[in-house]
């Protein structure tokens, strides 16, 4: 790309400049007098029409005048019985004043007795709008002539009736009437405009009240005109307008209304000077022409002295410039002393410094450069030594961790086994005992296991959530049942504690997952009756800010603002201790603000230290179903088994006896076994069972699940079965996840376990009727 000089964007520097000052001034300037010029012509029209409806008005009124005068010189009464006296009076008015087109006298009765040349003789005009109005007082108004053929010559020059009353000393004898033409107004206009007629090419446009054009240019004579400057000077306003005309034009238009003269009213008439708009701003475009003209001739001036000015600034640069292009290739120079203005002088003796520093630091920077690469060297040799150590250690934390994983489940598996099997053993010792004492220990000691349970649960949760095992399963729910629902056991509980526990619910059905929701609202209130001791928990459904949301209030110790997102973190507990229960392992929050992510919810936390804080689900506006879908009451499970069945297979003995003491309670035959072998040599042997409790590892070559599928390939039938699993590793969950049967983890609640081994011999009983059924009507077709 080719460079500019620095001459040529001075000069154009400058001459860009003084072009826009001069276009800002020459606008400035011209804008100004355009606008007055435009101005002062839309005034001169404006006042030409004013002046014109003044005439009019003015002429009207002598017109009326000379009319009366008439009258009394023509002495009017002394010749009513003489009609070609009063002819001969009439016409010789007439002819005096040529702009009459007629002139007769009616009688009262508006019988029509002399006119001049006989027109009209013998007529009643006593409807005609002139004698009804003469009679009173006099009148003018526009022609309206009777319903007859038109007078030739008179029919298009009729153009305003004319009437003052005749009367004697006692009443009234009749109307003096007469008729003005067109030409008279004519005759007003060339009078008005005088020697500017020609000067002025302007149409004068007369309209009556109703907008009809009673005279001007032929194109428009007796059409009715809409135009903004007539509704302008309706009301009475005097001034000018640019309008386009119905021809398409453009016309500069004054416009002014008739408002009388003395004593005389006037027609209301509407006055409109227009001339035509190019014409009439003429002389403003020849203004702007002359304006540009003499801005341009000034911006080629200023040019050319821009030009000169650049050169005399650019010379010294210029020389200083190829000096410094010289020191560029390598070139021993100094920059010389230079002229002609103070700043090159100034500018040429710092070069000179700046090239003198500019070596010195050259010869500075080379040995600083030398010591920082040596630097450099030893820093990056420290810094690779750094990233070894950090690596191993990084390798050396993923070994914990691992290691910390597979204890924490291999710890889990142990303690649920002997767990699994008390909680079995508690529910038959709470079947044997009676008697206050007794009943109440083992009711303490299964909310033990009910807390113990808890924890695992809870770790559990963990687990399924790591491995992404959990998959909301979306229904329409019903908020204010799973409020009922948790409020149930919420309200005891709270009572045990001496606090209130208040609910307040909401119908609302919405689309989500009802156990995970419920998990999530229970959690929030068992932290909040957790930390309570004194006042109480709030449950309340309820519409904040245009959202829907379920807030959870308590009143207890608070939380500082640095700990509220901290409790949501495994294993976090707060501060304060849990009054009347155990701290827990510090999951329930965790696992509520990760279930409420699964579901697109929302948790928020406000909290005033020694007031209490509320917990808020914020509840997706799309999740809002109507509620015409609200979901059909649950049926509540079938725990009753009786007369089935059942084998038994754990390798712990205490699950195998307890499983088997629970089952025999409940009126069922139990078959226990520690291992594959022994309960695969029973069925070999004929043992018949209808379902089976299995553990998932049997510490063995194949797993429950592995070994109740090869039985029911062996038998050929299906087998029901229920798993246990003390294992909650993820591995472990997944094989779980996608085997199709039912499973539990240890330690799992009797109740539960009896309610799902229900549930699956139904379901059999089901699927074989439905077989039976189907079987007997082929047979009875066949």
């Amino acid at each position: 790309m080719r460079r500019i000089s620095l001459k040529v964007l001075i000069a154009a520097a400058i001459s860009v400049v003084s072009l826009l000052l001069t276009l800002a001034i020459s606008y400035v300037i011209g804008h100004d007098a355009v606008s007055r010029l435009e101005l002062e012509i839309g005034q001169s029209l404006a006042l030409l029409a004013d002046e014109m409806q003044d005439k009019l008005d003015r002429a009207m009124f002598e017109r009326l005048q000379s009319l009366d005068n008439m009258a009394a010189i023509g002495k009017i009464l002394q010749k009513t019985d003489t009609p070609e006296a009063l002819r001969a009076s009439l016409e010789r008015f007439q002819s005096a004043y040529s702009d009459y087109s007629w002139i007769g006298f009616a009688d009262h009765n508006g019988k029509i007795l002399s006119a001049t040349h006989g027109e009209y003789e013998g007529r009643n005009a006593s409807n005609q709008l002139w004698f009804k109005k003469g009679v009173q007082e006099p009148y003018v108004g526009e022609v309206k002539l009777p319903a007859e053929p038109p007078r030739e010559g008179h029919s298009t020059s009729d153009f305003i009736d004319l009437a003052v009353p005749i009367s004697d000393a006692d009443s009234k004898v009749g109307v003096l009437g007469a008729t003005l033409s067109a030409d008279w107004a004519e005759e007003v206009r060339d009078t008005l405009l005088g020697s500017m007629k020609d000067a002025i090419p302007a149409d004068v446009i007369v309209l009556n009240e109703a907008r009809q054009v009673l005279f001007g240019p032929d194109d428009i004579t007796g059409k009715t005109l809409d135009l903004p400057s007539i509704r302008a000077a309706r009301p009475g306003n005097a001034s000018f307008a640019v309008e386009q005309w119905p021809d398409g034009t453009s016309y500069v238009t004054g416009f002014s209304k008739s408002d009388g003269y003395r004593s005389y009213p006037g027609l209301r008439w509407i006055v409109l000077v227009r001339e035509d708009q190019r014409l009439a701003f003429a002389p403003v475009r020849s203004l702007q022409t002359n304006i540009l003209i003499c801005g341009g001739i000034v911006a080629a001036l200023a040019a050319l002295l821009a030009w000169i000015l650049a050169g005399k600034l650019s010379q010294p640069l210029l020389h200083l410039a190829d000096t410094a292009e010289g020191l560029r290739r390598g070139q021993k120079l100094e920059f010389p002393q230079v002229g002609g203005y103070e700043e090159a002088r100034i500018l040429s003796k710092s070069l000179r410094s700046l090239v003198k520093e500019l070596d010195a630091q050259r010869t500075s920077l080379a040995t600083a450069n030398q010591s920082l690469e040596s630097q450099v060297r030893e820093r990056t040799q420290r810094l690779a030594e750094q990233n070894v150590g950090l690596e191993r250690a990084k390798a050396d934390a993923e070994l914990a961790t691992e290691a910390k994983s597979r204890f924490l489940a291999a710890a889990s598996h142990d303690l649920r086994q002997p767990l699994h099997a008390l909680t079995l053993f508690a529910r038959a010792l709470a079947r044997r005992v009676s008697g206050g004492e007794a009943t109440t220990l083992v009711a303490q000691m299964e909310e033990g296991l009910r807390g113990l349970k808890g924890m695992f649960d809870a770790l559990l949760n963990v687990s399924r959530l790591d491995a992404k095992l959990i998959e909301p399963v979306k229904t329409p729910v019903s908020v204010a049942e799973i409020i009922e629902r948790i409020s149930v056991g919420s309200k005891i509980e709270a009572e045990q504690n001496g606090l209130k526990f208040v609910s307040r619910s909401r119908d609302w059905i919405i689309e989500t997952d009802a156990a995970l929701l419920e998990t999530i609202i229970r959690n929030l209130v068992s932290n909040a009756l957790k930390f309570t001791k004194y006042g109480g928990v709030i449950l309340a459904a309820r519409e904040r800010h245009g959202l829907r949301v379920i807030d959870v209030f308590d009143t207890g110790p608070g939380l500082p603002v640095e700990h509220r997102e901290r409790i949501f973190e495994e294993f976090s507990r707060a501060d304060q201790r849990a009054y009347g229960v155990n701290d827990g392992l510090g999951l329930g929050l965790s696992i509520a603000r990760r279930y409420a992510e699964l579901l697109d919810m929302k948790i928020l936390v406000a909290s005033r230290a020694g007031r209490g804080s509320r917990f808020t689900i914020v509840l997706p506006q799309s999740m809002m179903v109507d509620a015409a879908r609200r979901p059909a009451p649950a049926a509540k499970p079938e725990t009753h088994i009786y007369g089935v069945r059942i084998l038994v297979l754990d390798d712990d003995p205490l699950i195998v006896a307890a499983l088997e003491r629970d089952l025999k309670d409940r009126g069922n035959l139990a078959f226990g076994f520690q291992s594959a072998a022994e309960a695969e040599a029973a069925l070999d042997k004929g043992l018949v069972i209808d379902a089976a409790v299995l553990d998932f590892d049997l510490r063995g070559p194949e797993s429950g699940l592995e070994f109740i599928k090869r039985m029911a390939a062996t038998l050929n039938t299906d087998i029901p079965a229920v798993l246990l699993s003390g294992g909650t590793d993820s591995a472990t969950l997944a094989v779980l996840a996608r085997s199709g049967r039912p499973w539990l983890t240890k330690p799992a609640d009797p109740e539960l376990i009896a309610a799902t081994l229900s549930a699956l011999l139904n379901a059999r009983k089901a699927s074989l009727k439905g077989f039976t059924a189907e079987y007997g009507a082929n047979a009875s077709a066949s």
